[in-house]
């Protein structure tokens, strides 16, 4: 796995491509602190482990049928993007953050139309002189991507599509991996997206990154956890961390380091949403192990008990993070009023919130189904927000798919979420 790039070609790529693909790109997921041997060790461990928790079979298996059904007729959109993913130099994959089993994270660097990987200038890895699309000399914005999965089957990869989606528009991308479920619990996974934010705070610029455009993006479980994470900042209450040593720093990041917060279908009523996860085969012993505390581990429960720790004066001086609540209207998995009702608790406290709702789409189609149709409204109202509104004129680039529009029909069909 650690040379699997060998075998991929290189022949055709110009001579500077060739050069930061021998440095950086691999497709090996293997955390260098943690090795081969032990990587297969914990997935084995873990994978186990989950399953004896499901207790297959069960309503989960249906739903892992559908789910790979879905895949399988999404494979012409997803496949091309997919090869660019494992075979492009301006894809920096698997750079450890931490010093845990999953603990890395992807960098999206966007590509000029001169097939040059653009980095910031003056750093390590400058190959190009060329100003960002914005002629700022900080250097790009930066998005970073906290994926979904039910807080089980969350992955960094997933965040493929929109890595590339946000790179051929002049934006870094940064997606980052945390610990699932049974490995962690919701605070794990908490501290995990906290150390990730610090390292890419810190490091980004390297990567030709501003730090001064930095939005903070999460869909689904990734929505709830970076909410969490944000709610936690504006209150000034510390997570509780495991006493073991792992993790658990102190973090120079504070508010004013994020200029915007979007929050993509995600679920901010947890025990509104038991029924829901319930009869899609996530069992109530599963969300017990998972949430502590499902009210304080709630952004919608956490925001009303703590409101009065909310600093009003910060959120008049704009020192808060914008936050944009982006939800499809007919999605089944996370009810878009999850979306509403969040906002408005928001609102009342003075923090300020945009809704946008999708109309007729499900939990999935924003992320996934409209970005390889090319029917994008997410991404573009995305570029709005991360560019300041300035380049709204700007024609938005798509990714290359071969995705028929009847087997897009029947994967929405497929598809359990």
């Amino acid at each position: 796995l650690r040379h699997v790039h060998r075998a991929l070609p290189t022949a055709t790529m110009p001579i500077q491509w060739r050069q930061q693909w021998r440095r950086w790109n691999t497709a090996s997921p293997i955390h260098p602190k943690i090795g081969l041997a032990k990587t297969l060790y914990l997935l084995y461990s873990y994978t186990t482990e989950l399953i004896w928790w499901l207790r297959a079979p069960g309503v989960w298996c249906l739903q892992a049928i559908r789910l790979m059904m879905f895949t399988v007729l999404m494979l012409p959109g997803f496949v091309p993007p997919f090869i660019h993913f494992l075979t492009s130099p301006a894809v920096r994959k698997n750079i450890p953050y931490g010093k845990l089993f999953r603990q890395q994270l992807d960098i999206y660097v966007p590509i000029h139309e001169t097939n040059e990987v653009n980095y910031s200038k003056g750093g390590k890895d400058s190959t190009s002189d060329n100003k960002s699309p914005d002629d700022s000399e900080a250097g790009y914005p930066v998005v970073i991507f906290i994926s979904g999965g039910a807080w089980i089957i969350g992955y960094k990869v997933w965040g493929f599509i929109m890595g590339q989606l946000l790179q051929r528009n002049g934006v870094i991308c940064v997606t980052s991996d945390y610990r699932n479920f049974p490995q962690a619990s919701i605070n794990d996974m908490i501290e995990d997206v906290d150390d990730s934010i610090d390292w890419i705070l810190n490091n980004i610029d390297k990567y030709g990154g501003d730090k001064n455009k930095v939005t903070l993006v999460g869909q689904s479980a990734g929505a709830h956890l970076t909410a969490l994470l944000l709610l936690h900042k504006i209150t000034k209450t510390k997570i509780e961390r495991k006493e073991s040593g792992e993790g658990g720093h102190h973090h120079r990041w504070g508010l004013s380091h994020i200029k915007h917060w979007i929050g993509i279908s995600g679920p901010y009523d947890i025990p509104s949403l038991i029924p829901s996860l319930t009869h899609r085969g996530l069992h109530k012993r599963i969300l017990s192990a998972l949430f502590d505390d499902l009210e304080q581990q709630s952004p919608l429960h956490f925001l009303e008990k703590h409101k009065k720790h909310i600093d009003a004066e910060s959120a008049k001086a704009n020192v808060l993070p914008q936050m944009h609540l982006f939800h499809g209207t007919a999605d089944t998995t996370v009810s878009c009023e999850q979306s509403v009702n969040f906002a408005n608790a928001c609102t009342r406290i003075g923090l300020k919130v945009d809704v946008t709702m999708f109309k007729g789409k499900s939990h999935t189609d924003p992320i996934l189904e409209d970005a390889v149709s090319g029917s994008d409204l997410l991404t573009k109202q995305m570029l709005q927000i991360v560019r300041g509104n300035t380049q709204k004129d700007v024609p938005q680039k798509q990714i290359w798919n071969l995705q028929p529009k009847f087997m897009l029909r029947m994967a929405r069909w497929c598809n359990p979420f």
